[in-house]
């Protein structure tokens, strides 16, 4: 079935059990645990767009009103299911704008949809991570992380640093967090122009590398065991010793590697450099001298969750194994999803973990 087609009518495959965890109410006096949250059923509505029977709530504490609709990740959408077709898409080196020619919207259609899939796709990652830290007791193994360099507009004026951290033997992408970079030096004199124009209107752009690469840690400690040694391999750039001793004080083994080893399948850092070389690939934002490159490092986040999300369990580990995916390989689901399944709840797992 193509992503975007429409399903014929039908309860939603969890609504006829459906209990809602929490009001969407944000003024609930229920979300700040000052009562208990109570519900009721209150009747169904048929969703014209996609032909859905959607089961009614109301909130027995603030009186409101609420559907099984509320905490889909579709909700309001008029074309539900377009958010799936640009998963895809997203993940195969297709830019907004060209994914909007082909899907026949507008290319701010798909942006709005990149925005709530990005926050999306990094919560989902960090609530399987920490589901499985408490059912099976965390990652355990070899992590590498190295940083990847690209720009937001301008390649001189704005670099951007991506540090990406994967457990090797998988390659789970655990965490990755875009962060700024100082303007490059020897500009031409048009360009320190511009420089100046962009420092007087954004103020002087900073080196974010420290605070993001320590962001990719931290996520670490939070879905490795609480005892042993952690295990990590890096290239020998000098702010990563003092970083992990940070985060981890006395438990991480911290092995590095120099960059003029020969790279390669034999290279120890073969896997998160095959990673990066897989970004580049499927990110259309990444790919060099490139004309879809981000203009906003906001974008390049969300967009970088969202693969992280597709490589993590929706795509085959590899060709030959086309029943496993990365979260498979590591412990934390049993099969592979589906678009479908990482791209339905947004207050619940899939029930796969």
């Amino acid at each position: 079935m193509h992503p975007e087609s429409n399903p014929i009518r039908r309860h939603h495959r969890l609504d006829a059990d459906f209990r809602p965890r929490g009001c969407p109410n944000p003024d609930c006096p229920s979300r700040g645990g000052r009562a208990p949250f109570l519900w009721k059923r209150r009747g169904t509505f048929l969703r014209e767009v996609d032909l859905r029977v959607v089961q009614r709530f109301k909130c027995l504490v603030c009186e409101r009103g609420f559907s099984s609709q509320t905490f889909r990740l579709d909700y309001r959408y008029h074309r539900p299911r377009l958010h799936l077709a640009l998963f895809l898409k997203l993940g195969d080196k297709c830019s907004l704008r060209q994914a909007a020619r082909e899907l026949a919207c507008h290319r701010d259609s798909l942006l709005l949809r990149l925005a709530r899939m990005g926050p999306h796709a990094r919560w989902l990652n960090a609530a399987f991570l920490e589901e499985h830290l408490r059912r099976r007791g965390g990652l355990v193994g070899l992590f590498q992380l190295d940083e990847l360099e690209t720009f937001e507009t301008d390649r001189r004026l704005f670099p951007v640093t991506v540090p990406v951290l994967i457990h090797a033997k998988s390659r789970f992408l655990v965490h990755s967090e875009p962060a700024t970079l100082p303007a490059r030096g020897n500009l031409r004199p048009a360009d320190r122009r511009r420089l100046e124009r962009a420092e007087r209107k954004h103020g002087k752009r900073r080196n974010g590398s420290r605070a993001a690469v320590t962001a990719c840690f931290r996520a670490l400690a939070a879905a490795v065991t609480g005892h042993g040694a952690v295990r990590v391999r890096t290239d020998e750039k000098a702010s990563y010793p003092a970083i992990l001793r940070e985060v981890f004080a006395g438990r991480v083994v911290h092995e590095t590697v120099n960059s003029r080893e020969p790279r390669g399948d034999t290279s120890r850092l073969f896997p998160i450099n095959h990673t990066l070389a897989m970004l580049r690939d499927g990110l259309g934002r990444l790919v060099r001298r490139n004309w879809g490159h981000s203009k906003h490092r906001r974008n390049l986040g969300w967009h970088l969750a969202v693969w992280a999300l597709y490589r993590n369990y929706v795509r085959e580990w590899t060709n030959q194994e086309q029943d496993r995916s990365s979260a498979t390989e590591v412990g934390i689901v049993e099969r592979r999803l589906t678009p479908d399944e990482v791209l339905e709840w947004t207050d619940r797992l899939p029930d796969v973990a």
